[in-house]
């Protein structure tokens, strides 16, 4: 049943046991319609309210837009309203002395027919809302896959499935923003040893000359996961974070590093430095260094609650993608690890597992090398059923080219190298949220798209949507990006309104001249099983990065977005659900002065 019909509904019925007491020759007063209608009246607000203050407490919309104004002053005047009505409203429904005006009353069979069609239509629309569908038979077999799907169904956002969704668990209050270990040595970490690579240069291969120390390896890590900007009270770190959380954690499996002993340390970003915890393990990977990601998930999880796995890996994703072009400016290889048990590398970090989880491993070489061929013999891990929905999706993903959309084809100019050194321009990305009504120049936007199309690191099911609204040369609609470094035109005109609508009303969506989607295809995600889901998002916070980075390097600003409707931004890039997922949305724009 489309939303439209749940508002009328109370209407409908109302109407309909009006017309059976009209039928059944009950003429009803003046003030009895004006009371009955000032009753439902105050069940519309009452309900509308509600809604604003459950989007205010669970998606962290701000309180005071004029959505809220406008409703809350409605409220104030039907409150008053109400108080000066309530007492002629009691005296109708307890009924007067007075036989003619008790005349004017239904008779009491009629009010608790009233009541029993209210309970009725309430019943009836909380169990067709309510979300009772099950994992396709197909994934039964397979627990770890069920979760997955249940996950993503239970995490998804719609306008109808605010009313059937139970309450989110309490995740407590949130935990420091950097995890310290106080009786630990600490190494002091130098800077400035990946050079002046160029952006553009440095997303497609290492560059000559490999080194790698303290200086290098400092230069990787905060550009991954250092601070950048201290302002007002916050630490903003070179990487975004959905609700500036930053649930990320890097730690580093040093065998051969100049100036660093072997050893498992900790980078502590707040300090720029590191904390030597354990020796190296046997048997560890044969990189010259592997960073490993892990993801503090409560950081998240207070305030996005089921969400929080979703916006953890794209945040992941985003720093990996950091640390990868970083990687490749001092002449390092960088490849991520597809496979591996967390349980071990939990063990060799000294973490849980649970409340702090293993998220990506990438290994550093100054050498190209080939990949590890013994990673087959890893098996999806067991799924605890009564685990936390996020616990649980992290469990479930512990252990083709796609076909051109029908439309026209939009070739795109030659791509322009960004020749800003990565460093600079990790260090000055930041989340913009004020555009210009300037449009984006075309070159510029075919120059990010060229950068983003890169080898996939861990999914290739990822596909990009652009939802244009001001590029010059350029006209406004839906288009998918594609091989031959075109476009192909999926819908025309403008979109930018119901961009915005599908990203929870977020201005900085409704404002941008372009909006980001980055969708999966489910069958080539899931192809490798579970561990293809957390393998989507990892690389789609990859790919939304270098659309962040390759902004930053234009002139431009950018801001990723990770709370939309699911359906609604599907509807609106033209995908359909049962096929593909969409995973993160994110804004390109003229900066405002």
């Amino acid at each position: 049943m489309p939303p439209i019909a749940w508002v009328l509904l109370p209407l409908l019925l109302y109407a309909a046991g009006l017309g059976v007491a009209l039928l059944r020759g009950w003429r009803p007063s003046r003030l009895a319609l004006n009371i009955q209608l000032s009753l439902l009246l105050m069940g519309y607000l009452l309900t509308t309210a509600g809604l604003g203050i459950f989007w205010v407490a669970n998606q962290q919309l701000p309180v005071f837009d004029w959505h809220y104004l406008f409703g809350y002053g409605t409220l104030l005047l039907v409150t008053v309203h109400l108080w000066f009505n309530l007492p002629a409203v009691a005296r109708w429904w307890r009924g007067p002395a007075r036989a003619p005006a008790a005349a004017a009353r239904p008779p009491r069979w009629g009010r608790m027919a009233l009541a029993a069609v209210a309970l009725a239509a309430a019943y009836l629309a909380g169990a067709a809302l309510r979300d009772d569908t099950a994992a396709p038979t197909a994934a039964a077999a397979d627990p770890a896959l069920a979760a997955v799907l249940r996950f993503h169904e239970v995490s998804s956002e719609s306008r109808a499935g605010v009313f059937g969704r139970a309450p989110g668990i309490d995740w407590g209050d949130a935990p420091p923003a950097f995890k310290r270990y106080l009786s630990a040595r600490t190494v002091a970490l130098a800077r400035g040893g990946i050079g002046a690579a160029g952006l553009s240069d440095a997303l497609r291969s290492p560059a000559a000359g490999a080194r790698l120390g303290l200086a290098e390896l400092g230069d990787l890590l905060h550009l991954g996961a250092g601070v950048t900007l201290r302002r007002g009270g916050m630490a903003l770190r070179a990487a975004p974070s959905s609700g500036g959380l930053f649930p990320s954690e890097l730690y580093v499996l040093a065998r051969s590093v100049d100036g660093l002993a072997p050893g498992v340390y900790h980078y502590d970003a707040d300090a720029g430095r590191l904390d030597a915890i354990g020796p190296l393990p046997p048997g560890a990977e044969d990189a010259d260094a592997t960073i490993v990601l892990t993801s503090v998930f409560r950081r998240t999880g207070y305030k996005y609650k089921n969400r929080a796995y979703r916006y953890a890996t794209a945040d992941a994703g985003h720093l990996l993608e950091n640390v990868r072009v970083a990687a490749h400016a001092a002449g390092l290889h960088a490849r991520l690890s597809p496979r591996f048990d967390e349980a071990v590398i939990a063990r060799t970090l000294g973490v849980d597992g649970v409340e702090e989880g293993v998220l990506a491993m990438l290994t550093l070489h100054r050498k190209a090398t080939a990949a590890r061929s013994d990673m087959h013999r890893l098996v999806p891990a067991p799924v605890a059923a009564g685990s936390a929905v996020t616990t649980r999706i992290h469990q479930a993903t512990s252990l083709q080219q796609a076909s051109r959309p029908a439309g026209d084809l939009v070739p795109l100019p030659p791509p322009q190298k960004a020749s800003a050194p990565v460093r600079d321009v990790i260090a000055a990305r930041r989340s913009l949220r004020r555009f210009s009504n300037e449009a984006v120049p075309l070159e510029a936007l075919a120059s990010i798209l060229a950068d983003m199309d890169q080898q996939p690191q861990l999914s290739g099911a990822i596909r990009i949507s652009l939802v244009v609204t001001r590029v010059q040369g350029l006209a406004p609609g839906v288009y998918r990006y594609g091989p031959g470094h075109a476009l192909t035109r999926v819908r025309s005109g403008a979109f930018s309104t119901a961009a915005r609508s599908a990203a929870l009303s977020q201005q900085v969506i409704g404002d941008a001249a372009v909006v980001l989607v980055l969708s999966a295809q489910q069958s080539p995600m899931l192809a490798e099983g579970p561990r293809g889901y957390r393998h989507g998002f990892l690389e789609a916070g990859m790919v939304g990065e270098r659309w962040l980075l390759g902004a930053t390097a234009r002139g431009l600003g950018a801001c990723p977005v990770g709370a939309f409707y699911d359906d609604e931004a599907a509807a609106l890039v033209g995908i359909d659900m049962r096929r593909d997922w969409v995973l993160h949305f994110a804004a390109l724009g003229v900066p405002a002065a």
